[in-house]
């Protein structure tokens, strides 16, 4: 059903523009790829993945005060299973603006924070984290959404969106066989934003929707049978980033206040609340180089610690925490990327990395991408886990990889 919704945002933004076109069909754009990847990130063992995929995209105007965007990518392992084709519409809308009135209809990508990878006021953005791509944002999926912007000024702008929800893909093949999957939230979302440009650049937002992370816990069937149940938390959000220039540096924040509960009646005495922040800066050095440096941490309330319970209860509730993410009241760490680009800026060499200090557990994350002419782009990178199975990047060891590709731009 999801997929033929897709289709429909597509061929319904195609009628509207072929016909409207007063200055001529746009010729799309797009990338082809072949590549091999020694894992999928589906976390169920998968080796030696061989992948052949192609995005595109076309954006075509309607005059001056509309145009029309549609993409999309399709192929083989392009959903990060081994052995799979398919392929999906990632972008269908229909963009009109008249004066200082703005208004995009149709299946769209929104992101938002100024953080570097890492943002907490990021709630409208689902992902699927299974994916075969080098860039952590191709990840990003779109939503059916209508988004209305007034300029207050030339600084500051006011926005409102009411989207349909989408969740979170995530890797399926470490999900214990008595697990019992959410049911997606038919509900509407909604946010609004008030977004400032200038010296200092600044948003404030506020989302009341649902959590793109499927939640767990463990449901006793009899008093020796369980099951690991599922479900869609409801989700407010109140979120504000921040950027500025100090000398060479640009300085970046980000933070956001959740408060989240079942999507059932009574519910309640459930509600817990997390508090996330980002607090980074970055420069270019030599105007070849750039090194970006972020500190990260949040809380959980009502979080109770494995260790804390009885003994025979221990297991139980450390498999809840792998299933949900959550490996401690309080966590904490630091990201590092550090770039360089050589030969003309055809050669980039990037080296990133996260440590989450809490656990003691981190991912090093080695790129280079060279273009070997303007339509010829080689690449190669690995991501390398490391940590406790009860942390969070430790239990992700079964998606370590590396990779190469050969990509064709047209």
């Amino acid at each position: 059903m999801r997929n033929r919704l897709h289709a429909c945002w597509a061929i319904a933004a195609l009628t509207v523009a072929l016909p409207a076109a007063s200055e001529g069909i746009a010729v799309p754009s797009g990338l082809c790829q072949v590549g091999y990847w020694s894992s999928n990130r589906n976390l169920d063992g998968q080796e030696d993945v061989g992948l052949l995929n192609c995005s595109l995209a076309w954006r075509q105007s309607l005059g001056d005060a509309a145009r029309v965007v549609v993409s999309g990518r399709g192929g083989y392992a392009v959903t990060g299973s081994a052995d799979d084709w398919g392929g999906r519409v990632r972008e269908a809308y229909l963009d009109w603006q008249a004066g200082a009135w703005s208004l995009r209809l149709g299946r769209q990508v929104l992101a938002w924070g100024r953080g570097d990878r890492i943002n907490p006021t990021d709630n409208l953005a689902p992902r699927d984290f299974t994916l075969l791509v080098a860039e952590d944002e191709d990840q990003k999926l779109g939503i059916d959404a209508a988004r209305l912007r007034y300029e207050l000024s030339s600084s500051l702008s006011a926005s409102v969106l009411v989207a349909r929800f989408g969740a979170h893909k995530t890797p399926s093949g470490s999900l214990p066989s008595n697990t019992v999957r959410a049911l997606e939230p038919g509900g509407a979302e909604w946010a609004v934003k008030l977004d400032h440009t200038g010296s200092l650049d600044w948003s404030l937002s506020y989302f009341d929707g649902y959590e793109r992370f499927t939640r767990y816990t463990a449901v006793f069937r009899s008093p020796t049978a369980f099951v690991f149940q599922g479900e869609f938390e409801r989700s407010k959000v109140l979120g504000l980033d921040a950027a500025t220039a100090l000398g060479a540096w640009t300085i970046r924040t980000e933070l956001a206040y959740s408060e989240l509960q079942p999507d059932c009646t009574g519910c309640a005495q459930y509600k817990r609340k997390v508090a996330r922040a980002v607090v980074g800066a970055d420069r270019d050095f030599l105007e070849t180089s750039n090194v970006n440096f972020q500190v990260f941490a949040l809380r959980r309330s009502n979080y109770v610690d494995p260790a804390s319970l009885p003994a025979a209860r221990q297991p139980l509730a450390m498999g809840v925490d792998r299933l949900n993410s959550e490996f401690g009241r309080d966590e904490w760490g630091i990201t590092l990327r550090v770039s360089h680009r050589a030969l003309n800026e055809r050669l980039k060499v990037e080296v990133s990395g996260i440590a989450d200090l809490t656990n003691r557990s981190g991912v090093l994350r080695p790129r280079l991408t060279y273009a070997y002419s303007d339509q010829l782009r080689l690449g190669a990178g690995a991501d390398y886990f490391r940590g406790k199975t009860q942390s969070f990047f430790g239990s992700r060891k079964d998606n370590q990889t590396t990779f190469v590709d050969m990509g064709l731009v047209f």
